[in-house]
């Protein structure tokens, strides 16, 4: 991982990975992340999907940008949740199509909306999938 940091609002993260078909893996350059993967269909098992992955990534992205959208309008976030769902859909002409459904609880009503609209903005995830099918919303 090469990482260069000049301040909390000014700094570059790089992360490398790199996917193997023969033993069905991926791993992380700094060896964080490590997994034996299949793939989403494939008889039950042990082993992650990229759209594991996606979704925790997704997942995890959207609540920390939460919580720099929280603290910056000074909005406990403490107990703000995302929930990621990821659809996989066989599509003839395109190979798969996803559908990525995000559900965030725990705000507080008054603020809610605010807050997940500036963390959207924010989140590098959501930003990079801005146009796909990706759905956003706060839990009923």
């Amino acid at each position: 991982m090469s990482e260069t940091a000049h301040s909390a609002h000014d700094s570059q993260t790089v992360q490398d990975a790199t996917a193997t078909a023969v033993a069905g893996s991926v791993k992380t350059s700094d060896g964080v992340l490590e997994a034996q993967t299949q793939l989403a269909g494939e008889a039950a098992g042990d082993r992650t999907t990229p759209e594991h992955l996606m979704a925790a990534a997704t997942a995890a992205c959207l609540q920390q940008s939460i919580g720099i959208a929280a603290s910056t309008q000074d909005v406990d976030a403490s107990g703000a949740q995302v929930t990621a769902h990821v659809v996989l859909t066989t599509a003839e002409e395109a190979g798969y199509t996803s559908h990525i459904t995000l559900e965030v609880s725990g705000l507080a009503d008054d603020v809610a909306e605010r807050v997940l609209e500036q963390a959207q903005q924010i989140c590098p995830f959501t930003k990079a999938l801005a146009g796909s099918d990706l759905t956003v919303k706060l839990a009923a």
